[in-house]
């Protein structure tokens, strides 16, 4: 008879509590199930914000750009480097952007504004845009002197579809730079600065206030796989920079990755699976106990048992491993409950989704992201099997010290147990 048929028939020796013991250690692989589709959809969110609808997954600037923000400071031969950027293989998309700050006004006030020149056929492939207009339309594809603007700010200015956005700022040479757009559509990203201050014009129109035809303050790429943003970066450099190939950075041009551009953003993001480790740890902690309470129970109460099989012939080491298979096969069936129980709150969590609504409707906010006033889930098969191999490792690290000690006993004295 194999040992592992031995270990299964003990196993159901105590039906109650093995299936107590399984039930409650797939109850805790079912709720780090839960808790991780919960995070990965709450952080998919951030990333989305932060990442996909504002950084991309790698920045190009002049030099000087982050640092001073200067409009003159924009990207040489632009055009010329987007050809090539549009080129290599793992480009998902690109698009070239125009920053400034302005005053914005509209009929019952005036506000701060942050403009963001976009193209807006590039810039929907880059960071779909369009489908962050919550009312009207996003821009159309020829300069029109159109603005879409964050709803927020178009609460503060009470400005709706249809009326008219008046700008006043300054030109790239100092001298003042005003004109007139009619907004077309406002938009909510999630993030509460730019919903706040934020207005979308079309490239031309912008480039035509701030004196900068047909310059562009950056180019936003987006990779196949974020993942691979280090190397994206790097094919960048070696477009039209051979000292860059070389391994010496060309002054004229800075390309980083979306952890470099925002260092913030990357550790917030970072902190996603810092959290998961952490109830892993918590949940499974618990069920460690259970595991070694029960592999105990057994042990103490077939003492004798033991030492009988251990007169027969059998060795420590046979010993060891029976109880071990033990407690594997008592994992394996916890982590049979667990998937079933927490495929069904995965599925809840997906379709249902979490209210985490304010008072007003809105939702939570969270280090600058306005997060969805419903959050749903997403499962991933890593996220399943990081559960389940963590139970199924905890379930025979525990039994190890019950497995020694069985191992450990001499058969005249266990024999002699009552």
């Amino acid at each position: 008879m194999s040992l592992i048929t031995v270990a299964w028939r003990n196993l159901w020796r105590h039906r109650r509590r093995s299936l107590i013991t399984a039930a409650a250690m797939g109850l805790g692989m079912a709720l780090c199930m839960f808790t991780i589709a919960l995070t990965d959809g709450m952080y998919l969110q951030i990333f989305d914000v932060m990442v996909t609808q504002n950084l991309g997954h790698v920045q190009v600037h002049h030099p000087s750009y982050p640092s001073r923000h200067q409009l003159g400071d924009t990207v040489a031969d632009a055009a010329g480097l987007l050809v090539g950027i549009e080129e290599l293989p793992q480009v998902q998309a690109v698009s070239t952007r125009v920053f400034a700050f302005a005053l914005a006004g509209g009929a019952d006030g005036s506000a701060g504004a942050r403009l963001v020149g976009v193209d807006p056929v590039r810039e929907q492939a880059v960071s779909r845009a369009a489908e962050r207009v919550a009312a009207g339309r996003f821009l159309a594809e020829t300069p029109a002197h159109e603005a879409v603007i964050g709803d927020g700010l178009a609460e503060e200015l009470k400005l709706s579809v249809g009326d008219e956005l008046v700008v006043i700022g300054q030109s790239a040479f100092g001298a003042m730079a005003s004109d007139l757009y009619t907004v077309v559509g406002t938009f909510h990203t999630g993030s509460t600065a730019l919903d706040r201050s934020g207005v979308y014009l079309h490239q031309a129109d912008l480039q035509t206030l701030l004196d900068l035809p047909n310059q562009v303050h950056e180019l936003v790429v987006v990779d196949q796989d974020a993942d691979q943003a280090p190397i994206l970066a790097e094919s960048i450099r070696g477009l039209y920079l051979p000292a860059a190939a070389e391994g010496a950075p060309d002054p004229s041009l800075l390309v980083r990755t979306w952890k470099e551009a925002d260092p913030t953003a990357a550790r917030l993001i970072g902190t996603q699976d810092v959290g998961k480790y952490i109830t892993l740890g918590i949940v499974f902690s618990v069920a460690a106990l259970g595991v070694l309470n029960t592999m105990l129970m057994a042990v103490f109460e077939r003492t004798r048992e033991l030492g009988v099989m251990r007169a027969l012939g059998m060795t420590p080491g046979q010993l060891v491993a029976l109880v071990l298979l033990e407690s594997a096969l008592l994992g394996a069936l916890s982590v049979g409950f667990g998937l079933v129980l927490g495929g069904l709150l995965d599925a809840w969590v997906v379709v249902q989704g979490i209210p985490f609504a304010t008072p007003d409707g809105k939702g939570l906010t969270y280090q600058g992201i306005t997060l969805d006033p419903v959050i749903r889930g997403v499962v991933k098969a890593d996220g399943i099997v990081l559960a389940a191999g963590c139970l199924l490792s905890v379930s025979v690290l525990a039994a190890v010290w019950p497995a020694i000690r069985a191992a450990r006993l001499r058969p005249v004295d266990a024999m002699r147990q009552v």
